[in-house]
């Protein structure tokens, strides 16, 4: 009878029935340490989602190109303030039409920019709406994607319209004015967008809509007769907004949310490795009743490791089930109604939560060998070990 029993194996599954009040406390413990982990990283990295969409997204649909006008020569002396925007802005538009003309440009718009914020979770991102003349909006609006909804488009000089995502993110709303600009119309669209009637402002730069991404506008001034002054000439393209995004948001973001996540980890992890640790001094007299009739401490440690596992992919599923609720819920309540774009799916977060999970399972062998190190058998199950 002895033989027989020495020669079964324990089964994991028969601890985890009987007691599944204690298997389901650390169940929940470690999923809603992946559920908090990862809508930490959710919040922060809405931040992000957003200004990819300002500063990247839309600058694969267009660039901008701005240059200044050297009026001091004799023959602009006797002109008047008038006179020479006028003298600015037709040179702006003969330049807008010379570039119309290449393969890649779809059209070149004249205007003047006029900033708007936006509001992430963390931090503040701003970006340009243009203001130009009427009769570019049509063209303007169909190649961002931009439709009316509500109001009607701007006709005057200082009246604008935005999308939507804006008017919720700043709590906008129809026919309230900005800075002396009055909303006329809310827009359907992509990224955060807007456009506006030009007053008595001069043109400062091209707003040019190209059919494929321009990476570096330079090339442009030679096709407009002048030669690229980086002290003094606007460019806005891909790369220059690709190591803007890198510098003033991209590392920003990941040096700050680089100690959130130490932090949480380390304050979670170590709660959890002291629940575990008591979990493991509690079950230390039936471990020792089970050496006593002749299990061996490898069958123990076996069962040990078949509880830890179901424990961990269990918590892993239902982490998931949980964070999967939590972030549509957020974006539902939270980010869409303030005009929050965000990303769901970060598989870089995922990997580094896994390898976090794998990190910790390795450091509870610690505290599971000292356990099974000390285990006695019955005539000693009664001495004070711990």
């Amino acid at each position: 009878m002895e033989q027989k029993i020495k020669s079964q194996k324990l089964s994991p599954m028969r601890y985890i029935r009987n007691n599944k009040r204690r298997v389901s406390v650390l169940v929940v413990s470690l999923s809603l340490c992946i559920a908090i982990i990862y809508v930490v990283n959710f919040l922060v990295m809405t931040a992000d989602a957003m200004a990819k969409n300002v500063f990247l997204d839309t600058r694969k649909l267009s660039c901008v190109i701005g240059f200044t006008l050297n009026f001091e020569d004799d023959e602009y002396a006797d002109k008047n303030n008038d006179e020479l925007k006028k003298i600015w802005n037709d040179i702006y538009r003969e330049n807008a039409q010379k570039l119309d003309q290449e393969e890649n440009i779809v059209k070149a718009i004249p205007f003047y920019p006029v900033t708007i914020q936006i509001s992430p979770p963390v931090g503040m991102l701003g970006y340009n709406i243009s203001l130009i003349e009427p009769e570019n909006a049509d063209v303007l609006l169909e190649h961002m994607g931009a439709t009316l909804i509500e109001g009607h488009l701007p006709e005057k000089p200082n009246e604008i319209a935005l999308d939507k995502a804006t008017m919720l993110n700043r709590g906008f709303s129809m026919g309230e004015k900005i800075n002396d600009f009055t909303i006329t119309a809310i827009l359907k669209c992509d990224y955060y967008f807007g456009y506006g009637i030009i007053g008595n402002e001069r043109y400062l730069g091209l707003n040019i809509l190209t059919k494929e991404c321009v990476e570096d506008a330079t090339t442009l001034f030679p096709l407009i007769g002048r030669e690229y002054n980086k002290d003094t000439d606007l460019l806005d393209d891909y790369n220059t907004f690709m190591h803007n995004y890198e510098v003033y948001v991209k590392k920003e973001l990941v040096d700050s949310t680089k100690y959130i996540y130490v932090g949480i980890f380390i304050l979670l992890f170590v709660s959890l490795f002291v629940v575990y640790t008591t979990y493991l001094r509690d079950r230390h007299n039936e471990w020792c009743l089970y050496c006593s009739i002749g299990y061996s401490r490898r069958s123990i440690y076996l069962s040990i490791m078949g509880e830890l596992l179901f424990t961990f992919i269990v918590a892993i599923l239902a982490g998931t089930v949980i964070t999967t609720a939590m972030v549509f819920i957020l974006d539902a309540l939270m980010m869409r109604p303030k005009g929050m774009m965000c990303q769901y799916f970060y598989p870089d977060k995922i990997l580094e939560i896994l390898c976090a999970f794998v990190l910790f399972f390795g450091l509870l062998q610690l505290p599971i060998r000292y356990a099974l190190y000390k285990i006695r058998t019955i005539d000693a199950m009664e001495d004070d070990l711990y």
